[in-house]
């Protein structure tokens, strides 16, 4: 699937899903959530039932925007650039311990940016399940955090002219993460 975010509108009409065949994603990074702590692959139910939520949104998923907010908007290439596999896989292995991770010393706009992605990619129930194409059927916790994360791309879209993500392109590369 891929979406079109609409400038002017806030409402959940603003969102025009339109069914894809095709689907690319890169290998996620593996893991199983074997113990409470785990954020990557955990369903946002579970995420609130063990306290990993803020305001109805995932700690980690509030993390990474709030850092890219402060230091990616106007990065050239941002969602497109891939990461360091090794800093990501680092990175999620100590969310997943439970352990605080500072975005700011040990983070970089394109491996935060990827993990932004795999969160989304990994969920085992998506943002907007096949089954709730009408979204304002959608359970609270994934409009809420549905509507996080297009407020946030609403951002970086406005930046487009620096960055290089417009609307169009943004809709491309999150649409197959958020409509699985």
């Amino acid at each position: 699937y891929s979406f079109h975010l609409c400038r002017f509108q806030s409402d959940a009409s603003s969102v025009k899903v339109l069914r894809s065949t095709a689907k690319v994603s890169p290998e996620p990074l593996v893991s199983n959530r074997t113990e409470v702590g785990s954020v990557f692959g955990v369903a946002l139910e579970t995420l609130k039932e063990d306290g990993q939520m803020v305001c109805g949104v995932p700690a980690v998923l509030k993390d990474m925007v709030e850092y890219l907010n402060n230091n990616g908007l106007q990065h050239r290439g941002l969602f497109r650039l891939c990461g360091s596999v090794v800093r990501m896989r680092t990175l999620k292995q100590r969310w997943d311990r439970g352990e605080r991770v500072d975005l700011q010393n040990d983070g970089d706009i394109s491996t935060v940016a990827s993990l932004l992605k795999l969160f989304f990619r990994e969920l085992p129930i998506p943002i907007v399940p096949e089954s709730h194409q009408n979204l304002q059927y959608l359970p609270t916790d994934n409009l809420i955090v549905l509507s996080y994360l297009i407020n946030f791309l609403s951002r970086v879209a406005m930046f487009s002219q620096s960055n290089h993500m417009p609307m169009e392109n943004l809709a491309t590369i999150f649409g197959p993460c958020i409509f699985q």
